[in-house]
């Protein structure tokens, strides 16, 4: 990202690459303690949080009710960086013909408009998904697992989702669209029935109310991180949280799939599936099954 070259460094929280182990690190604040809902979501109490160098400072709109922030921010194409969150969406969607239940102040969910590298691009989904675990990890400590492409899950259940698009400029490499959805205050009955085994929400999983400023705060300190990161430690990184490798997956690519096991994820994010006839399939996007 070309706005993002500064090294952050934050007196509340960090989420950085070790590149001697080329694992994470994180130091955690103190966990938030319980609080009456909704929490208070403001931009200003994103911004004190960040680091005086943080390229997201005052980049931060929050507003009461959206129908989706990624459509938003498409249509009204601010200068990048841009982070959009809203309190409710009314019409909130994942991956194509996926919608996404953010129809309460439960959760967070914000899109973030980018402009990246060449490079950078195409691994936007794997490293937006590895700085929310960064963020999940340092405020509740909690280890989440990463599934190809764009989902986070603790105990087999999905937490957060990331959804990548990008908008196309005459001349210049595309801009790039970064959604991410994260459930925070949830309890079982807040989720429709349909995905109340397969959901889960942080105060499910940690007992504690991470406040919505603090999860973003840490999510943006994070993905500057990532990016920062060359690219071979952060797929390390990323390949070390994934439970898929090695095991049977079904893959769907739109009307058709495949069956194999996930025998690699390489640097470019591309998922290597052997399948039943022996052969080696290299696919760099889709949906694989759930659970992992």
């Amino acid at each position: 990202m070309h706005a993002l070259v500064a090294p952050m460094r934050s007196p509340a929280f960090v989420a950085v690459a070790n590149s001697k182990s080329r694992r994470s690190t994180s130091t955690a604040i103190s966990p938030s303690k319980p609080a009456l809902l909704p929490d208070s979501f403001e931009a200003a109490h994103v911004d004190l949080l960040l680091p005086p160098a943080s390229p997201f400072r005052h980049r931060i709109t929050i507003l009461p009710s959206l129908p989706s922030t990624q459509d938003h921010l498409r249509t009204t194409l601010p200068t990048p960086p841009a982070v959009l969150a809203a309190e409710i969406q009314t019409a909130g969607h994942g991956r194509p013909g996926k919608p996404w239940v953010s129809d309460t102040p439960l959760g967070l969910w914000v899109s973030l408009l980018l402009e990246l590298s060449p490079a950078q691009l195409p691994l936007l989904s794997l490293l937006g998904s590895l700085a929310a675990a960064d963020a999940v990890r340092a405020l509740t400590q909690l280890e989440p697992n990463l599934k190809w492409p764009n989902d986070l899950l603790l105990q087999n259940r999905k937490v957060a989702g990331i959804l990548v698009e990008t908008i196309s400029r005459k001349q210049q490499p595309p801009l790039a669209l970064l959604g991410l959805g994260l459930n925070l205050h949830q309890q079982t009955s807040d989720f429709p029935l349909t995905l109340q085994n397969s959901a889960i929400s942080l105060l499910q999983a940690s007992g504690q109310r991470i406040p919505r400023t603090q999860l973003l705060a840490a999510f943006l300190e994070s993905l500057t991180q990532r990016l920062l990161q060359p690219i071979p430690d952060a797929m390390q990184d990323w390949r070390d949280s994934c439970l898929q490798l090695g095991r049977t997956l079904t893959l769907r690519l739109g009307s058709s799939q495949l069956t194999g096991v996930a025998e690699s994820f390489d640097d470019a994010g591309h998922l290597h599936l052997r399948l039943p006839d022996g052969s080696l399939q290299k696919i760099a996007s889709g949906e694989t099954d759930f659970p992992a």
